[in-house]
């Protein structure tokens, strides 16, 4: 009887938290290439916003085909989340900066904010992830 009912609590538990779980739904377009990866951090945060790989909440690569890298990401708790992106031409897992410190890679940030006075704030860049929705983010490499 015991085990039953601790059966059941779990399974209640389990359906509550799924409930609370949405979907990020990811495209990344403008590759130069097909060649190497796109790099992603995911922030549900602005600390550690833009670079910090210990801050992200979840660090993505995904293979790109035709131009275009998609990849859809579940179980992702409610939240507000942002978004960078690099072509990782090379692989090497990191960006490539000229002398001056900018990107020499193509990059991106969700939510395709103007760069024009430097790295967006996390607000700019963040989208609300819902419970039971998917969340579509399409980020252009510039």
């Amino acid at each position: 009887m015991k085990l039953a009912l601790i059966g059941l609590l779990m399974l209640v538990t389990l359906s509550q938290t799924q409930k609370d779980l949405g979907t990020i739904e990811l495209i990344i377009q403008e590759t130069s290439s097909d060649d190497g990866v796109i790099q992603i951090l995911i922030f549900d945060k602005d600390q550690g916003w833009p670079e910090s790989l210990d801050k992200a909440w979840k660090m993505v690569t995904i293979p790109i085909k035709n131009g275009i890298a998609k990849k859809t990401i579940p179980d992702v708790p409610s939240g507000k989340y942002a978004i960078t992106v690099f072509h990782d031409h090379d692989q090497d897992g990191k960006i490539r900066k000229n002398k001056i410190g900018y990107p020499v890679d193509s990059f991106g940030f969700s939510n395709n904010p103007s760069l024009l006075f430097g790295v967006p704030s996390f607000d700019k860049c963040s989208q609300k992830v819902s419970s039971g929705s998917t969340t579509r983010f399409e980020i252009d490499l510039r």
